[in-house]
């Protein structure tokens, strides 16, 4: 009979402790697109910029990046595989009144199940 009851004992710790977080292992994907505008001397204009590097934060807890990625040709970007949870995506855009001259650039979102999910675009300067 102890023996049953400490085996069933493990087995309820272990299931009730285990609380998947944010991150990967899910089926869950965050995507969205990055638009620069250049006003300075070299090509001006607007466009979706390709290989700019994108970043994001699994959970509300810290604000160190877990992944990153670099947008595609057209300035499309995907995190894949996430589980349920709060996510913070980001860039960095232009910025001159910041002592690195660069200034982050966030996107909160919650992610259900199997959600597929898409940020506003994040509109960047150079």
């Amino acid at each position: 009979m102890k023996k049953y009851f400490l085996f069933s004992t493990i087995i309820a710790l272990t299931l009730f402790s285990c609380s998947k977080e944010e991150g990967e292992g899910g089926r869950s994907s965050i995507s969205g697109k990055v638009h620069l505008t250049d006003n300075t001397g070299g090509i001006q204009g607007d466009y979706d910029v390709p290989d700019y590097d994108v970043f994001i934060i699994y959970g509300e807890d810290d604000d160190i990046f877990d992944d990153d990625t670099k947008t595609n040709f057209d300035g499309t970007f995907k995190f894949s595989n996430l589980r349920e949870g709060s996510y913070r995506v980001f860039t960095y855009t232009a910025d001159g009144n910041e002592a690195s001259g660069l200034a982050p650039i966030f996107r909160a979102i919650e992610l259900g199940g199997n959600d597929d999910a898409t940020v506003k675009t994040i509109e960047v300067e150079k």
